[in-house]
């Protein structure tokens, strides 16, 4: 599949996934204005080069899109509904889901005074009093139970655009990525994990590395 991200790793990903078969892909939405100075994010929508990104992702695509998923946040809708037109559907019809927006015990731990990549270290390390109690596993399982009930149909792409912190959470859990307290290896605009399978039995694509899972963290 071609699937032209910011991510080189992520390119690369692509090329190796399965012909003929259904394909998911959980990505962060494209390139956004700065951070607002009032910390109120909801409102951020793409700059102009984010918005050219995901039509060229979209343009490029060698396979159908079957399925538009996102956050229900503008600019995860946005970047889903760009990729779309650079593929050529106007209109998209774009399910907006709140697991792919909603991450347990981020809230209560920024209320406390945790840092926002402080909450993901302790995620990653297991240190409790950064994360509100909220364990890895806590926070991923919702993620990836509503990414496998997206219906699947074989040899098309479905879109699911969510947010940074979704994608380290899921990397976190399924491939130990450690990205430190400064946000080190953090994940990059448009950047996601390629899945194929079902639930019980399926195989995630991340920075060039590939993993099969069977029932993970369903007992």
């Amino acid at each position: 599949m071609i699937f032209d991200a910011i991510s080189p790793l992520m390119k690369e990903d692509a090329l190796k996934l399965p012909k003929d078969t259904n394909i998911k892909v959980y990505m962060r939405h494209s390139i956004r204005f700065d951070n607002p100075v009032d910390g109120d994010y909801s409102n951020l929508l793409l700059t102009p080069e984010g918005i050219e990104i995901a039509n060229r992702i979209g343009a490029n695509l060698d396979v159908p899109i079957g399925r538009f998923y996102a956050s229900p946040v503008k600019r995860c809708v946005q970047t889903a509904t760009e990729i779309a037109r650079g593929a050529g559907i106007e209109n998209p019809e774009i399910e907006k889901v709140k697991p792919f927006a909603h991450i347990e015990g981020l809230g209560p731990a920024l209320e406390s005074g945790i840092g926002w990549y402080q909450f993901y270290y302790g995620l990653q390390n297991n240190i409790p009093e950064y994360t509100a109690g909220i364990t890895l596993d806590e926070a991923a399982l919702p993620m990836i139970n509503a990414i496998f009930s997206v219906p699947s149909s074989e040899g098309e792409l479905d879109l699911i655009c969510s947010h940074d912190g979704h994608v380290v959470i899921i990397a976190s859990a399924l491939f130990d990525l450690k990205t430190g307290l400064e946000g080190e290896n953090w994940c990059n605009f448009t950047e996601g994990i390629f899945f194929h399978g079902t639930r019980d039995d399926f195989t995630a694509y991340w920075r060039g590395e590939k993993k099969h899972f069977k029932n993970w963290k369903m007992n």
